[in-house]
């Protein structure tokens, strides 16, 4: 869930509130946390957060959103910068953040900021991302396909003879760590 639609779950709970004048912050904490564990995918609020929240309505804030803060503004996070991020992830999916920000010559704080907040991505186990085929290698795996395919039709039985494997090194023995070995 983004943390734009977050806010404006919270924004939309508290106005649901209604607190009563003088009413103290923990009934204020418990009625909310029952309108918020209602919302699937929304997480409890920590009750500090609850009671800054209380004090900022008290003075006359509309959203729980922090004030502007002065200061200088950022000049590495721009939509040049997320736009080109997006497009370098897109191209190849495997590039490291630090391959990432030597291409795009932005910190890496930055580059993993652009990548969490800005696109909404997340790591991934290297095992789990897809391979980037060749077309040549694309035409190959077509090719063989089709081979079994016509095998198959012509011979119902051949079906059974095939054996499949996979990229996984499978040892007979359990081999040891570096840890072990020392």
């Amino acid at each position: 869930m983004a943390l734009t639609e977050s806010l404006e779950i919270v924004d939309n709970a508290i106005k649901q509130l209604k607190c009563v004048p003088g009413e103290i912050g923990v009934l204020i904490n418990s009625k909310l946390q029952n309108i918020l564990g209602k919302i699937p995918g929304f997480k409890v609020v920590n009750r500090c957060v609850t009671f800054d929240w209380f004090e900022r309505f008290k003075e006359g804030h509309i959203s729980i959103e922090d004030d502007h803060r002065p200061g200088r503004p950022s000049t590495s996070k721009t939509i040049d910068t997320i736009t080109l991020v997006r497009d370098k992830i897109r191209y190849d999916r495997r590039l490291t953040v630090k391959e990432l920000t030597n291409e795009v010559g932005i910190s890496i704080g930055t580059c993993h900021s652009i990548l969490s907040d800005e696109l909404g991505m997340k790591r991934v186990s290297a095992k789990l991302v897809p391979k980037l085929l060749t077309e040549e290698q694309m035409e190959h795996r077509v090719k063989m396909c089709l081979d079994l395919k016509n095998r198959v039709s012509n011979d119902p039985s051949f079906i059974k003879s095939i054996i499949t494997d996979d990229e996984t090194w499978v040892y007979g023995y359990d081999p040891e760590t570096k840890f072990q070995s020392s």
